[in-house]
């Protein structure tokens, strides 16, 4: 089984539109040659000096991908001519407030969903954005984001909490991946309860992402670990989410919920793990979890950010 297409229209053609948008708000915009390695677009005459745009028709999700977008966008201004020109980064779906903050720290525009949507309803564009990036949220989808990231963010990290943080990561995955996934399973122990496990999500999705998890990854069940620590995770909890995992049991898929990003050191942990056992273990921590509320708020399938942190990981074996 092949992993389902990213986006449900090409790079040309959200590239196409954005220059069409452009233009329709006053810019002239230069399309550069196609297999050019360079941006994308250039913009002159939006009240600043020429703008060099790269266009990402899969929004970068993980901060590997937006590190990677950075990095390149700063390498084209550096090559260019004018020493005024301003970068801008366009993608199709909705960015975190700390990815977008995290991205104009560094003198970048950051062009997303709402920007696209904006801007198309000021000049007349609005069906034709709707391709490629939905939909305006409802007020119920809003709300539900905005509750449930205050209260993460609200949950102290330590042992003290830990109860709340795990019962608050049950609501969350619920809100996020059911459906397609089933309800979660509270609490599971394996049958000589040396293995208990927060949550399990039965995985019958018939197509899409997570079809594919299920497919190549043999996540017949999701099993999911709520850890509410200060620090990293440490090798000890990894093990321990890895002895449940069983082909002929729960799957060989499992996730981690974590408060911060893990220490580098635990990557050879999880190398180790899926090298050998073939068991795809992915630790996601308070920035992923709310990039993935804040994409299921605009219409993104939150599993996407799953995808694009086990193909990072993939990538570095």
């Amino acid at each position: 089984m092949r992993e389902p297409e990213d986006t449900p229209f090409t790079y040309a053609d959200f590239e196409r539109f954005i220059a069409q948008l452009l233009r329709a708000t006053g810019a002239t915009v230069i399309e550069r040659p196609r297999g050019d390695r360079g941006w994308d677009l250039e913009a002159s005459g939006m009240d600043t000096g020429p703008i060099l745009v790269e266009c990402k028709a899969v929004t970068p999700e993980t901060n590997h991908r937006l590190l990677a977008a950075v990095d390149q966008l700063q390498h084209y201004g550096q090559n260019h001519l004018n020493p005024l020109a301003r970068l801008a980064l366009v993608v199709p779906g909705a960015l975190s407030p700390r990815a977008k903050e995290f991205i104009q720290r560094e003198g970048i525009y950051v062009w997303d969903a709402d920007w696209i949507r904006e801007t198309a309803d000021r000049v007349g564009l609005t069906q034709e954005a709707t391709q490629f990036v939905g939909s305006e949220p409802t007020e119920i989808k809003q709300r539900v984001t905005e509750v449930l990231i205050q209260r993460l963010g609200e949950i102290e990290p330590g042992k003290r909490e830990w109860s709340k943080y795990q019962k608050l990561c049950r609501e969350i995955t619920h809100e996020l991946f059911c459906p397609p996934l089933s309800p979660p399973i509270w609490e599971r122990a394996n049958l000589d309860t040396t293995n208990k496990r927060d949550l399990i999500l039965p995985n019958y999705a018939p197509d899409g992402l997570w079809a594919f998890f299920r497919s190549k990854y043999r996540a017949d069940f999701v099993i999911i670990d709520a850890k509410n620590y200060r620090e990293s995770i440490e090798k000890e909890e990894v093990l321990q989410i890895a002895n449940y995992l069983q082909k002929h049991g729960a799957g060989l898929f499992a996730l981690i919920f974590c408060r911060t990003p893990i220490d580098t050191k635990l990557l050879y942990i999880l190398r180790e793990q899926w090298v050998l056992y073939d068991k795809m273990i992915t630790p996601l921590h308070d920035e992923d979890v709310v990039q993935m509320l804040t994409g299921k708020e605009h219409g993104s399938d939150p599993a996407e950010v799953i995808r694009q942190k086990i193909e990072d990981f993939r990538l570095q074996v």
